[in-house]
């Protein structure tokens, strides 16, 4: 099996018995174990103007790609009276698109936790598609400050340009609820071969922010499509995922996974993010 670097068996469960606890109390002991920040000195917004920047950009990057938007329109976005007002609250443009992945991936692991909790408390998760839910559902989540819509277009953009930064970073950041998800899938699809199983996350990923990119752009647009109405594209996003996860490995497939398992053993405890 994978050898992830996560919440130790039995940790969760065990957090789950003092569940009598208010709620922000164990929410705060698990993100604080979940999320190590990687945060800047100026991490908190403490300025319209900071706030104003990453909320323009984040707009730009999802509507125009990381490469298209300059520092020059990002402050003019921003309504900025000082051009230099970007690499004074973040150095660069590399230092923001940094921050804005570190905050959208925190608000993710919250939302993640808060759903995981409950489902914890409930007994679960106890299938793959449980926790499918929890991630497809996560990006959506009313806890996230998103009224663009951007953040889903914005890690796309991110995926596609920068995957390596992002695979970096992601493991700078150590997020041990999604690390934890993955795990439970992995431990549920115990059959599949280790290969197969490492391949299918990768892709599992790369689906779900696909699709919820390209939901988040319609929802941008407001324009009448069926295709993102009927039915409900989240829930019809989870069977999807849940069945490319949960699919038999054909015949040809098998006995390639298995030799590729004995040729590539430190590939074990890389992350499941973006490949």
């Amino acid at each position: 099996m994978f050898s992830y670097s996560v919440l130790e068996r039995g940790q969760l469960s065990t957090l789950t018995v003092r569940r009598r606890q208010p709620a922000s109390s164990l929410q705060t002991e698990l993100l604080r174990m979940a999320i190590p920040v990687v945060a800047s000195p100026n991490h908190e917004d403490r300025s319209d103007t900071r706030r104003n920047i990453k909320v323009a950009a984040r707009r730009l990057f999802a509507e125009r790609g990381l490469e298209a938007v300059t520092v020059r329109e990002i402050v003019a976005a921003a309504g900025a009276k000082n051009g230099g007002s970007l690499n004074y609250y973040f150095k660069s443009k590399e230092g923001l698109i940094l921050e804005l992945i570190n905050d959208i991936f925190i608000d993710l692991s919250q939302s993640w936790l808060d759903h995981l909790y409950e489902l914890n408390s409930r007994g679960g998760p106890r299938s793959v598609r449980d926790i499918v839910e929890i991630i497809v559902r996560g990006h959506n989540s009313e806890t996230i400050s998103d009224p663009s819509p951007t953040m889903n277009r914005f890690i796309a953009a991110v995926l596609y340009i920068r995957r390596k930064e992002l695979t970096e970073y992601l493991d700078q950041m150590n997020l041990l609820v999604y690390k934890h998800m993955m795990q439970k899938i992995v431990d549920i699809l115990k059959d599949i071969p280790e290969p197969v199983m490492r391949q299918r996350l990768v892709f599992f990923s790369w689906y779900v922010v696909s699709v919820q990119a390209a939901y988040e752009s319609w929802r941008a647009s407001r324009k009448r499509s069926e295709v993102w109405t009927q039915p409900d594209p989240l829930l019809h996003l989870v069977d999807t995922a849940t069945a490319l996860l949960e699919t038999g490995v054909p015949e040809l497939t098998a006995p390639v996974a298995r030799g590729a398992a004995r040729r590539s053993p430190k590939a074990r405890n890389r992350t499941m993010t973006a490949g």
